[in-house]
């Protein structure tokens, strides 16, 4: 049986990365007693809980407009519940091993780990799109994958030293 995501799965899976991903930025704050580290995961968790809203409103429109939700097939646990392809990213795995921060980092380590958790985001939306039911719904994950984009854009400018 073969499983493909409409775009209405999409974008809940999306808020569901979205989801997972603001709380361990916040959670991931706690560690850090330097303001300015705490300051870079709060405007983490900010950009990541808009971007819930934004795919929930975009999730909400497209039913709307076209009368489509999700599919629910007894048969198929990963179609009827997309929400569980979310914790395949690392924002649904505890934070341990090799990777796991400690509060000690520095801005060039808390930037960089943030870049590289970003990354692995893309590459998971990279796999979903053969997934995708349709080539509005690869659009749609395109979409999502310009907007990982644009924050690692923002990250690595912010790891560029200060020019005179």
């Amino acid at each position: 049986m073969e499983t493909k995501f409409n775009i209405f799965e999409i974008l809940q899976i999306a808020e569901q990365v979205e989801h997972k991903g603001a709380r361990f930025y916040l959670k991931t704050s706690e560690l850090f007693a330097d303001p300015a580290l705490r300051d870079i995961y709060y405007r983490l968790a900010t950009w990541k809980a808009k971007h819930e809203k934004i795919w929930a409103r975009m999730r909400k429109r497209f039913s709307e407009k076209t009368g489509e939700f999700g599919t629910f097939d007894p048969d198929n646990y990963v179609l009827s519940n997309p929400q569980v392809m979310s914790g395949l990213t690392w924002f649904g795995t505890k934070q341990d091993g090799v990777n796991r921060l400690t509060g000690r980092e520095n801005k060039r380590q808390v930037l960089k780990d943030a870049i590289r958790r970003a990354n692995e985001v893309i590459i998971f939306y990279r796999g979903l799109k053969d997934f995708a039911r349709d080539p509005g719904t690869q659009q749609m994950i395109d979409s999502i994958i310009r907007e990982e984009e644009r924050q690692i854009g923002f990250l690595m400018d912010e790891l560029k030293p200060a020019s005179a």
